[in-house]
Formats: C-alpha cells, sequence, structure tokens
C-alpha cells in the first residue's frame, strides 16, 4: 500500500455504504455497516482518506490511520469471520478535539489475548501478523472486549 497522493481520485464505495458516505460531509461522527466482504473494504478506503484528512491530519498522518483502519477491517473478514462473506461489520467514527476514535464492531470469533500483545512483533517474512503491528504502531492507543457476543476493537488517534 503506498501513501496517497493528490492525483489519486477516489473509488467509490460500495453500494451499502454509499448512501452512509454522504455524512463525509461531516466529519465529526459517522456510522458504517459494511459486509465483510475485501471489496467493500478496498472500495471504502479512499473514503476514510478524505475523511481523515477533512478531520485536519497532514498526508501521511491520514495514510497511516486509514491504513490502521483498512488492516483492523480486513482481520474482520479474515480472522473473525473465517473469510466468509456477507456478515456483518460497523465501524463508529468520532472526532473531538482531542482525538478520532474509530470503533469496529463484529460478530466473529474472539480475538486471540495475543493479537493486542505488540511486544510480539511479527517476523518480516511472516505471511500474516504485521497487520496487528501496524495497527499497533499507527494507532495512539488499541483496545478490545467482547459485549454482547460481539468483538468490540477501538482504535485512538490523538490529534494534539
Amino acid at each position: 500500500m503506498n501513501p496517497p497522493t493528490s492525483a489519486q481520485a477516489p473509488a467509490q464505495a460500495p453500494a451499502t455504504a454509499v448512501h452512509q458516505a454522504h455524512d463525509l460531509a461531516h466529519p465529526d461522527h459517522l456510522h458504517l455497516r459494511l459486509h465483510s466482504d475485501p471489496s467493500e473494504v478496498a472500495a471504502l478506503q479512499p473514503n476514510l482518506q478524505d475523511l481523515c484528512t477533512q478531520a485536519g491530519l497532514d498526508a501521511m498522518d491520514a495514510f497511516k490511520l486509514t491504513t490502521a483502519i483498512v488492516e483492523a477491517l480486513n482481520n474482520c473478514i479474515e480472522h473473525a469471520y473465517g473469510g466468509q462473506a456477507e456478515k456483518p461489520i460497523e465501524l463508529q467514527w468520532t472526532r473531538s478535539a482531542k482525538a478520532i476514535v474509530v470503533a469496529i464492531n463484529d460478530e466473529g470469533q474472539a480475538l486471540p489475548a495475543r493479537a493486542l500483545d505488540p511486544a510480539t512483533p511479527a517476523a518480516t517474512d511472516a505471511e500474516c501478523g504485521r497487520g496487528w503491528q501496524i495497527i499497533h504502531e499507527w494507532t495512539h492507543a488499541v483496545s478490545y472486549h467482547r459485549k454482547d457476543k460481539q468483538n468490540v476493537l477501538i482504535l485512538t488517534y490523538n490529534l494534539s
């Protein structure tokens, strides 16, 4: 994944998120419902990038936060749902004067405890596991809990 350039045009969001994407004009709060489909995440990525920019992040910080969010969404698909399509994922974005908080909910398998440990990074030649490292390194706080048989992953990106 490369950092964004001003020449890149945003891709169209999937039909399930297109109507919701109109709320991107109001970047303080957003609630999106997605399916566990990698193409939906890929189509949403440039819109997340725009949302980060609207929130005041420079291009590199917007790229980092967007990448962390996309990694988390892809982990829901691959690990929580085992690649099953059409499973629900919810993303809630909240921006305050101090931070951007992104909560991602899914109904899949619980997150293994070791995933939250940034002290055990993946090997550079590992096939998987680097996503969690990116999530931890490119956000300021990561928390996880189960609530009502749902995974709730919260990513916090400090603005000051």
